[in-house]
């Protein structure tokens, strides 16, 4: 029997339990525009802005855009974008989150997107566009990109999300447009200025006059996100049919815990998500820094050493005791002796956190979905650490054995059909090569060669010496022997 779907007139059914929006959607406003209207912005910051909602803060709704794919705003338009968040725990609670006011597809109709970043009413731009995204090239903007290029020699119809900002700016600065703020939420190290780099090279090249505006007007702020959020499944949509009582075409799940760090950098109005629970600091980077190469890091580590182990998920890979230990020590013994930690932060009681929440059970976090684009993940998590230990003279073996792990991974997910990543074709090409798989190749296609590391002999000929390792006796057993080594 068919149900009936979630929406402002459905709510009514809702059970007593099931916490709903306080506040009638025809009196928001979109003050938001949101770049990657994915599942984590709808757990993360449009929670936050739900809760400023049901505040009385109605100018901080949101209007969300879609690059390419046009299946979020068809699984929420027809609930008027309304959606139910599911926090899992011991205990599962349900929540109806209606910050999201429209979703714009940039593919479909790209002067729509550049008319709602250009609208006075919008004071803030936020990102969640993964690190693919931002084209980056050992930390630099890969200006030989088709799509970077196109939008280098027209910003008619943008292909990136630098090029939507350009565009929009050029606009906003014709109309002598109010300030603004562009914030990035991405898990990026310094990701406003990214940003910031990316819009004032296509400035550059289109609107100098527009440049000079952006330097009064337009501030390009950084953030710290965290919030765990696997992949919406059909086990969640049932779940969530059966406690609601009607049918949401894409319920969002998520952990507990949430935490939003954001750089204190404002042109125009700051909506106030620190009374939703968001932290504003003068320095973000040490916020961002822990959280890459503890948490991403850990995370990255961890789905590699499942898949090769056979794991789904990760808190099942964290119920193997070997993989746990390499995990935890690999992040104390390797990683955190190298990273600055912020004022009244332990290193060690984060990591600890850290590894409580991915043991989460009933929070199933797929190991291919934190390996997706790892050749991109990688040049942020785990390779300037492996620079920073070997400039110190610090402990190297955990994370060589990591980056070994990490190669395995790559070339067993292209192997098994498995392999989500931008790099993938180059990759498959390596193999074809080699059957084995050339490390330098693959790891020389991450990005790699860009580092220290790599032409550090004593340390590459560890990774090779890994490498051999979990190829001739798995993962595991190559664990077991680097513990008799190096634990």
């Amino acid at each position: 029997m068919k149900i009936e779907p979630l929406s402002i007139d459905s709510l009514r059914q809702l059970s007593s339990t099931i916490k709903r929006p306080s506040y009638k959607p025809a009196s928001i406003t979109s003050g938001i525009v949101h770049f990657g209207i994915g599942n984590f912005h709808r757990a993360h910051q449009a929670v936050y802005c739900d809760i400023l909602l049901n505040q009385g803060e109605t100018q901080w709704g949101i209007t969300g855009i879609s690059m390419r794919s046009p299946g979020m705003r068809d699984n929420l338009s027809p609930q008027n974008f309304l959606y139910t968040l599911a926090t899992l725990s011991e205990t599962t609670s349900y929540r109806i989150i209606g910050a999201i006011q429209d979703i714009l597809v940039a593919a479909e109709s790209s002067q729509s997107v550049i008319d709602a970043v250009a609208n006075n009413q919008t004071q803030l731009v936020t990102t969640t566009i993964t690190e693919k995204g931002y084209y980056l090239t050992s930390g630099e903007i890969d200006q030989s990109n088709n799509e970077i290029a196109q939008d280098l020699k027209s910003l008619k119809v943008p292909q990136t999300t630098y090029g939507y900002l350009a565009a929009a700016l050029i606009k906003r600065c014709a109309n002598k447009g109010s300030p603004l703020t562009i914030l990035c939420c991405d898990n990026m190290h310094a990701g406003g200025e990214h940003l910031l780099r990316g819009v004032q090279m296509l400035l550059e090249r289109h609107s100098r006059e527009t440049l000079n505006w952006v330097k009064l007007n337009v501030a390009f702020s950084s953030s710290m996100v965290d919030r765990v959020t696997p992949a919406t499944d059909q086990r969640l949509k049932d779940r969530v049919s059966e406690q609601l009582g009607l049918y949401d075409a894409a319920p969002v799940a998520a952990e507990p815990f949430t935490q939003w760090i954001i750089e204190n950098r404002f042109a125009g109005a700051r909506p106030p998500f620190d009374r939703a629970g968001a932290l504003f600091v003068d320095d973000i980077g040490p916020y961002e820094r822990i959280k890459l190469r503890f948490l991403n890091a850990g995370h990255s580590i961890l789905a590699a050493l499942g898949y090769l182990a056979g794991d789904q998920f990760i808190h099942q890979a964290l119920q193997r005791q070997k993989l746990a230990l390499f995990a935890e020590q690999a992040l104390k013994q390797n990683v955190m002796p190298v990273t600055p930690v912020p004022k009244g932060v332990s290193g060690e009681t984060y990591i600890d956190q850290v590894l409580t929440r991915f043991h989460n059970g009933n929070l199933p976090y797929a190991v291919l979905q934190v390996g997706t684009d790892s050749s991109q993940k990688i040049q942020q998590r785990l390779l300037p650490t492996i620079d920073d230990a070997l400039n110190h003279e610090g402990e190297t073996s955990y994370l060589a054995f990591a980056l070994s792990a990490w190669v395995c991974f790559i070339r067993k997910a292209l192997v098994n059909n498995d392999l989500n990543d931008p790099m993938r074709d180059e990759f498959a090409q390596v193999i074809s090569q080699s059957d084995s798989g050339d490390i330098e190749s693959f790891l020389t296609l991450a990005g790699a060669n860009k580092f220290r590391f790599f032409s550090d002999t004593a340390f590459m000929a560890l990774v090779q010496q890994f490498h051999r390792s979990i190829n001739d006796v798995g993962v595991e057993r190559a664990i077991d022997t680097f513990f008799n080594h190096y634990k």
